[in-house]
């Protein structure tokens, strides 16, 4: 009888959805595209079929912009990693989503043996990304390296709404997704990726073509 009860107990195990195997994942789906090291598509299959295809931005990470240096180079190691794989997905329970309407969230992939891998922390360990500790969101990053970061990690200060400090160097910068415009020294003017990018000649250029000012570096 014993014998028998362990069977019917690893049969269950075998039947379980990658959902279910997957304990930190509340979504899941297929990777369908690459923007860059740190933003993805996916089509989830699991959560919520009417939101379709969702663009997530990785939570607690910043790789360089396609126009930067080493920015191609992040984006082909998310594409070998992601691109047509099945991830799951840990969304963030509360923001939901970034200014730019990204759902946030830890990505993970599941390995043969149904081990799950922190994205995320692999972007950082490869030297493709660097921590980004956004206080909005329920994530510590420093929980992926069992709660001390190590030492060769790259970290660099998060931006605040409430940041009162802003800077100026003249240009402008709009995000086509956002509809918001930045100086371009702004941190969020780095988030923006090249597909969304435009440039004004003014402020009253940019609020003529119907985009508002940023919060963060405060542009006229």
């Amino acid at each position: 009888m014993r014998d028998e009860i362990i069977m019917i107990l690893i049969l269950l195990v075998l039947l379980l959805s990658p959902l279910v195997l997957a304990a930190p994942g509340e979504a899941y789906g297929n990777v369908t595209n690459v923007v860059d090291g740190d933003t993805i598509y996916v089509q989830l299959q699991g959560y919520d079929s009417r939101i379709g295809n969702i663009t997530v931005r990785l939570a607690d990470i910043d790789c360089p912009e396609m126009n930067a240096a080493n920015g191609l180079a992040a984006k082909q190691y998310a594409f070998q990693g992601l691109n047509g794989s099945f991830v799951t997905l840990d969304l963030d329970d509360d923001t939901g989503k970034d200014r730019y309407c990204r759902w946030v969230a830890v990505v993970f992939l599941q390995k043969q043996d149904g081990t799950l891998v922190n994205f995320n922390r692999m972007l950082v360990d490869s030297g493709h990304g660097c921590i980004w500790d956004f206080k909005n969101n329920e994530f510590d990053p420093a929980t992926w390296w069992n709660g001390t970061y190590p030492s060769t990690a790259c970290k660099k200060d998060a931006p605040s709404d409430n940041d009162s400090s802003s800077c100026s160097d003249g240009s402008l910068v709009g995000n086509a997704a956002s509809r918001k415009y930045h100086y371009s020294c702004c941190p969020w003017a780095k988030e923006i990726s090249p597909a969304n990018e435009i440039r004004f000649n003014s402020s009253q250029d940019a609020r003529n073509q119907g985009y508002v000012p940023c919060k963060v570096c405060r542009p006229p």
